[in-house]
Parts: structure tokens; sequence; C-alpha cells
């Protein structure tokens, strides 16, 4: 694909693809879109999987496929959309203050804010470098950005009270893979408890950021995993992450091969391991 500018200096060089938005919601430009990754049905070889795009939730963040070139009204039945991919310089939908060159803010997965870059996640597709300074954080704007390629970021999803009927704790569901921010007080009520399933990738990330003090834990069992930091030896293992407070985080890696793997602690700042 030639990637040159054939156009007006100004015009910043995207990789464009059109393809079939599901929903039939607006969009917004540089809203984040991801793939139909299980369009049809399974046993089939199906090429609509990413043709057909739609919002980012939980279950289709690690499919970034990119964000909306210019903004798309409501339509029943979905409508056809022209997105700019992986590897573009575009316009994000900012809801953050950032600054050009400074950090990352990541594509979100599900909520009120689908497809809006508002907070960091991990590298990757779905991750962008801000190429402008803009005060986006009370009103999400347009801004000029570097949409990252490689390897799929997993997005990030936050976490509120009103989500998923967690304000009075018990049983939830994170997100598998990208960044997990938990915002408000999920277990006023009694412990928010979750499980961290074995990986599907090797090298897949998974992180818990814990932004507002709890009543009660965040315990999370881990299915197969080890603590890692200062310690390698698998025979120790890691059965439980408990987040309780304020600024608390853990980032985990799945290293599998042959079918075996663990989780394994690559960062973590208050959280307790057991």
């Amino acid at each position: 694909m030639n990637k040159s500018t054939n156009a007006p200096q100004k015009q910043a060089p995207v990789i464009p693809q059109w393809v079939w938005f599901e929903e039939t919601t607006a969009l917004k430009e540089g809203q984040g879109v991801c793939y139909n990754w299980d369009y049809g049905t399974a046993e089939t070889a199906d090429g609509r999987r990413y043709t057909r795009v739609e919002l980012p939730t939980i279950l289709n963040a690690r499919h970034f496929a990119g964000v909306a070139a210019r903004s798309y009204s409501a339509k029943s039945g979905g409508q056809l959309i022209e997105i700019y991919c992986p590897g573009s310089v575009c316009n994000i939908l900012c809801g953050a203050d950032v600054t050009i060159g400074g950090g990352l803010v990541t594509c979100e997965a599900g909520g009120t804010y689908a497809g809006y870059f508002r907070k960091a996640g991990f590298q990757g597709k779905g991750s962008a470098v801000p190429l402008q300074t803009v005060t986006g954080a009370a009103t999400a704007t347009k801004c000029l950005a570097e949409l990252q390629d490689g390897p799929q970021s997993g997005l990030v999803e936050v976490v509120s009270a009103n989500d998923d009927g967690l304000l009075d704790g018990g049983a939830t569901t994170f997100m598998a893979g990208g960044v997990s921010y938990i915002d408000t007080d999920i277990s006023t009520g009694g412990n928010a408890t979750a499980t961290l399933d074995d990986g599907t990738l090797p090298g897949l990330q998974k992180a818990f950021v814990c932004q507002e003090a709890q009543t009660n834990d965040i315990s999370i069992t881990v299915t197969s995993g080890v603590e890692g930091i200062g310690n390698v030896d698998p025979t120790d293992a890691l059965g439980t992450i408990v987040l309780d407070a304020d600024d608390e985080e853990v980032t985990l890696r799945w290293d599998a091969f042959d079918g075996e793997g663990l989780w394994v602690v690559s960062h973590v700042v208050g959280a307790t391991l057991t």
C-alpha cells in the first residue's frame, strides 16, 4: 500500500479502509471501532470478520480496527464507513488533556465512552501517541495522533459503580487482556469477586488499576499464576490478587508454549498477592 502523501502538504499520511459499521448509532470523527471477529458461523471461513466493525466491547477489544475518518449520522440497519487503520496519523476522539508527544491514550471498550481515547493502556493497536496539545477531559475533542501499529493493545475498560450491578459487590467479569480501571467504590455491599482465566495468546498482557478506595475488597482469583517479581519459581503459585485502595495496580503477562502457561506478575504497586 502506498502511504506517501500525494495531496496538499499538510495532509497527514493515513491508511484508509472502507468497512461496514453494523450498529445503528452515530459515530464521531476519531471514534474507535473493532472488527466483528466472530461474525457468522464459527466453522465457516468468512472474510467479513475483518470487513465488518462494531463499537468496542470487552468481547472484541483484541480486534481493534481503526477510527472513523469523519462523523457519521445514525442509520437504521448500519452503514458503510471509512476508517483510518493502525499506522495512520489522523484525528482521534480524545477525552483527556494531552500534550504533544506525551505518553499514550488508548481506545475504551464498553460503556458511555466506547471508542473514546481517555486513559492509557498497553502499546499496540488501539493506542495512540498525541501529536497535538488539547484539552479534552471536560469535553471530548479531536486530537491529531499517531495510531500505533503492532500487536493488539487489548484496549482499556473503566468499571464504575453503576456498571453491571457492581454497586453492591459480588461476582463480576473483567475484560480479558488490556487494562481494567476501577474508578469508583464497587464493593459497598461486599467483596467484588472475579476470576482471571488462563490466557489464550503467548505474551498477552493484563493490568488492573484501582483508582478509588474500596469499602470491601476486589478479590481476583488467578487460575494459573506465579508472583514473578523477585521470584520466578513456578512452584510458588499466585492464587489471588486483592485491591482495596486508591493507586493500587498490578500488571501480568501470560507466558505459554505448547499449551502450558502461567500468568507472571511484571509490576505491582500496593496490591496484595497471595
